[in-house]
């Protein structure tokens, strides 16, 4: 059963008016994870000890996150202003992926900070050329409704992905694709977002192999890694933007040695989970402190 299909069943009459046709042109058989092995499960729950255990996440959390969800779109045109561009992504992060991939047919991507689905998209190219779904991902109410008129072969979630592992309410401050989250609210410009695990939302669609994971957060990337149950979930690739700026009187500037410590502790991170290695910084020939995303592969 494709995960469209089981989001199907599990919401019941609610999703009665939906045709779902021609599903088998964009589902996949999905993967049994590939476990950790018992040293690097016990490096996971060392690093976790102490932090109250949350799985499996309650019924109705999941019920409720997959209120929030709209099903991929499987017969409307896809609305996309530069339908011949299929690569969309700001520094080749498509490319690569697709490269370390092999050209993989039919997977399933996750991107968070998906913005209008279009601009800036690393999935998209997946969507179009390969016939991947996935799940868009994006705090902003206006994106939300732009990924929505985009008919996108994938679900879409008007949400944040929760910094711990419990859902949580989070203020938005609107800014384009540089909005930012935070917990207290702002004087002007915010609005309240719910934010989610992201174990509890793959859950939701009954995923728990992703092909690729683009991370674009403007700054929580790493709160969130850890906040994932990596022993039961297995991510191929990753892209995760590390870049911190600041943006004072109109102008905006990198600030190198706090990029450079995220980056670091990024690292650091992914060396613990003992099941990735990390492929490269992009844009290519950009030096660490320059670039903007970092890759990691599983190996």
């Amino acid at each position: 059963m494709s995960g469209v299909d089981k989001l199907s069943t599990l919401r019941g009459a609610r999703l009665s008016t939906h045709k779902i046709n021609d599903i088998v042109t964009i589902s996949k058989t999905y993967k049994l994870p590939k476990r950790l092995s018992t040293s690097e499960k016990l490096r996971y729950n060392s690093r976790t000890s102490g932090e109250a255990q949350v799985f499996p996440y309650d019924e109705k959390l999941i019920d409720n996150i997959r209120s929030h969800i709209s099903l991929p779109s499987l017969t409307r045109p896809r609305l996309v202003s530069k339908p011949h561009k299929t690569d969309r992504s700001q520094v080749g992060q498509s490319a690569l992926v697709d490269k370390l991939l092999s050209g993989r047919q039919n997977g399933f991507f996750v991107e968070c900070g998906a913005a209008d689905g279009e601009t800036y998209s690393n999935s998209l190219f997946f969507e179009m050329k390969r016939n991947w779904t996935g799940i868009l991902i994006d705090a902003n109410p206006t994106y939300h409704r732009a990924l929505l008129k985009r008919n996108r072969r994938a679900y879409v979630l008007h949400a944040c992905l929760s910094t711990e592992r419990r859902p949580m309410a989070m203020y938005i401050r609107l800014s384009g694709v540089f909005s930012v989250v935070s917990r207290g609210q702002t004087k002007t410009g915010n609005t309240k977002v719910n934010c989610f695990p992201l174990d509890a939302i793959l859950k939701a669609i009954n995923v728990t192999h992703v092909d690729y994971f683009s991370l674009d957060v403007e700054g929580p990337e790493l709160e969130i890694l850890h906040t994932i149950d990596w022993s039961k979930l297995q991510v191929d690739v990753l892209s995760i933007e590390y870049r911190i700026l600041r943006r004072e009187f109109g102008r905006t500037a990198i600030l190198k040695t706090a990029t450079l410590q995220k980056l670091q502790h990024l690292r650091q991170f992914f060396y613990k989970l003992g099941v990735y290695r990390e492929v490269t910084v992009l844009p290519a020939g950009a030096d660490d402190a320059g670039a903007l995303d970092v890759v990691f592969s599983h190996v």
